[in-house]
């Protein structure tokens, strides 16, 4: 059984600059493994930085000692000023990684989306049949933002404008009070706000207008085209006790994995449900079990 460290202590590693134009794009590989080791690359969620996600020592743990090296992508939109970014801006970045990887010499790449990184990882499939062809994807906490049941509580006491239109110009900044909910300290664009907040009008996926791609209320046509690009096999990890949920989704958390299911193609069978955990997994029962099922899915790809 892996152990989940998730006790503050130095990480060795060594920091990858993958794209030197500006702005930069960044990964931190944990240890020294071999560069043509297998990569497992962790794409975080909104306002993340470099370790600021708890699980991530024990994931490296587990990936290693199966024969893989593990890295954190640092992207644009890093920190507080992911507002003023979208998820097209996040798939360059991602791309930037895999083709700096893959060029250095690693035979696999399996992408780990934590919250918002799922939607990246979403995203990376839809934006460009050029992009590196990863051999695996899981998806941790893959939540709607818009169905968070605090955001629509906010939602509600909103009375300087009205907070789902698209906005007097895209490139534009909401209100400061709209921004500080979700702690974008640089602000959040109208254009990244309605991206989040508002439910999609087509069953067709636009990386452009949303990135509303996991919530509860959605077609199933378009579930299915949200998963449609993915060719490699997908993980789906959900959180039994994640806030994100409102309380209609909750109540039945395997329906929503059930039509998950249905919609991806390449849905793995070893996706899963980790009882009582929160979105980010902060519990040391909870990450070994997350941590032991993203080692047996590595065994598949």
């Amino acid at each position: 059984m892996v152990k989940a460290r998730l006790s503050v202590a130095p990480q060795p590693g060594v920091l990858h600059t993958c794209r030197a134009a500006w702005p930069t794009a960044t990964a931190f590989v944990f240890g020294s493994p071999s560069p043509t080791a297998p990569l497992v690359l962790f794409v975080g969620g909104t306002g993340g930085t470099l370790m600021s996600t708890a699980y991530l020592p024990a994931l490296h743990q587990g990936v290693e000692a199966s024969g893989w090296a593990f890295a954190q992508l640092s992207m644009v939109s890093v920190g507080g000023t992911w507002g003023g970014v979208d998820v097209r801006q996040d798939a360059v970045d991602i791309a930037a990684a895999t083709r700096y990887f893959k060029e250095r010499g690693a035979p696999k790449i399996v992408l780990v989306g934590l919250s918002t990184g799922c939607q990246d990882l979403i995203a990376y499939h839809h934006a460009s049949p050029d992009y590196v062809k990863v051999d695996g994807i899981v998806l941790q906490g893959p939540v709607s933002d818009r169905e968070f049941p605090d955001f629509q509580r906010f939602l509600e006491t909103v009375t300087d404008a009205d907070p789902l239109a698209p906005g007097p110009d895209p490139r534009q900044f909401v209100p400061r009070t709209w921004s500080d909910f979700w702690g974008a300290r640089a602000g959040i664009s109208y254009a990244r706000w309605h991206s989040v907040a508002a439910k999609p009008t087509s069953d067709e996926v636009d990386i452009d207008e949303s990135e509303d791609f996991f919530s509860s209320d959605l077609s199933d046509a378009r579930l299915r085209n949200v998963f449609a690009p993915v060719e490699c096999p997908i993980l789906f990890v959900l959180s039994g006790n994640d806030p994100s949920y409102p309380a209609h989704v909750k109540a039945d958390i395997p329906a929503l994995l059930a039509r998950f299911r249905l919609a991806a193609p390449t849905f793995s069978a070893l996706s899963m449900i980790v009882d009582g955990a929160s979105h980010t997994l902060r519990k040391p029962k909870h990450v070994e079990q997350f941590v032991e099922r993203v080692v047996e899915f590595l065994e598949t790809v």
